[in-house]
């Protein structure tokens, strides 16, 4: 072999070896490649050894792992190229490819061989085959994002109400979103001055959100005394690098709370306590109750059902109370009640009670009926029973 002919040779060994060992993105039909998709991927094959002849060329594409094999499915794996005898001559090999709809946004690798005959001697005789291998060819796949609310900690509110909500999100889709923001939009006509979100803004920030990640938002939501009770549906936009956009929404209920109006009358010696619905709403299965208290004792029962009042009614129940000696004048009353949502609250309330003195004239009256009333009984029992007293004591001695 003479010196040329041997420098050649060291150059097409160090060309070779250089192919073999870096990496490459192969070339598809077209791009970004998403998940489902179905492509064809280029391979191109030159012939780069001075007066060296390529027969029976194939050309092989293989996945270096299983990351690449489960992402990609090779349609058609091999094809043949036939002769590339001349210097510089390049040919293409060309494969199909189906993407997994479920594969992840990432580069994934794979082993080209690339395997072909020489030139025949002039004895006839054949040459043995040799096979190529171009290492970690790289096939990009561009994922498709989707960022849904995963969870929220807002369910039924009440007017007139502070509350500490938290809001999750996950990206379910195969592709990265950078610098996601979420916004909630309080300007609609629905929720317009009845929503207000305390201490900041209406955007909140998620940061780099690849498949499978997560993030939340915590925040402090008013509602508006004149909030009418309801299903409320907030809308909120996630937005992101690259054009992202998405929509969601969370939806919330605002109670029926209410409230009362109570004042009373003294009647013969009994309290009539009037209950009145001032709230917005109704209030179902309502009861007021007197709970044990310094100022004034109850005797009887201590609590009464008034049953159901809707917004501007008003009704009453009757308690028989006595003034505690030394006491004041603040008579504590609780009334239950079930809200729209099916939500029962207890809201307490003082009133100031001024008994009578006929009032008071009343009670010693029927506590001294009641006296010479026992006193009675007592001596007509003893009159009809005179003889069997009577008999008793005469056994006795």
């Amino acid at each position: 072999m003479n010196k040329l002919n041997l420098m050649f040779l060291l150059v097409f060994l160090v060309s070779l070896t250089q192919v073999a060992s870096a990496q490459s993105y192969l070339v598809t039909e077209t791009a970004p490649v998403y998940p489902g998709d179905t492509n064809f991927v280029y391979v191109p094959i030159k012939n780069i050894e001075l007066r060296s002849f390529m027969e029976d060329v194939n050309v092989r594409l293989v996945p270096k792992d299983n990351a690449s094999a489960n992402a990609v499915k090779l349609l058609d794996d091999v094809d043949s190229l036939g002769t590339i005898n001349d210097w510089g001559s390049q040919r293409t090999a060309k494969f199909r490819i189906h993407v997994n709809p479920d594969a992840v946004e990432g580069d994934y690798y794979f082993n080209v061989y690339i395997t072909y005959m020489g030139q025949q001697t002039s004895g006839g005789t054949q040459t043995t085959a040799t096979t190529t291998k171009l290492e970690d060819q790289i096939l990009t796949i561009k994922g498709r994002p989707v960022i849904v609310l995963l969870s929220s900690t807002i369910g039924t509110i009440s007017p007139m109400s502070t509350n500490k909500e938290t809001l999750r999100f996950k990206n379910t889709g195969t592709g990265t979103v950078q610098n996601a923001v979420a916004s909630i939009d309080l300007s609609g006509t629905n929720v317009n001055s009845i929503f207000s979100i305390i201490g900041g803004g209406t955007q909140f920030s998620l940061g780099n959100l690849k498949a499978g990640d997560e993030a939340s938002i915590t925040f402090d939501l008013a509602v508006d005394i004149a909030a009418r009770p309801g299903v409320y549906n907030l809308p909120i936009k996630i937005t992101g690098l690259n054009n992202y956009s998405s929509n969601n929404y969370v939806g919330l209920i605002v109670a029926g709370t209410t409230d009362f109006e109570i004042s009373y009358q003294e009647t013969l010696g009994s309290v009539s306590i009037n209950v009145a619905n001032v709230g917005i709403s109704s209030a179902s299965a309502v009861k007021v109750s007197l709970p044990r208290q310094k100022n004034f004792s109850s005797t009887g029962s201590s609590s009464s059902v008034l049953g159901n009042l809707n917004s501007g009614d008003y009704t009453s129940a009757i308690f028989q109370i006595t003034k505690n000696a030394g006491a004041g004048n603040s008579l504590e009353l609780e009334i239950q009640y079930t809200d729209t949502s099916g939500q029962r609250h207890t809201i307490t309330k003082s009133l100031p009670v001024e008994l009578s003195q006929a009032g008071a004239q009343n009670k010693s009256a029927s506590t001294n009926y009641t006296i010479w009333l026992l006193a009675a009984i007592v001596i007509l029992v003893i009159y009809w029973q005179r003889e069997k007293i009577a008999a008793y004591f005469q056994k006795s001695k």
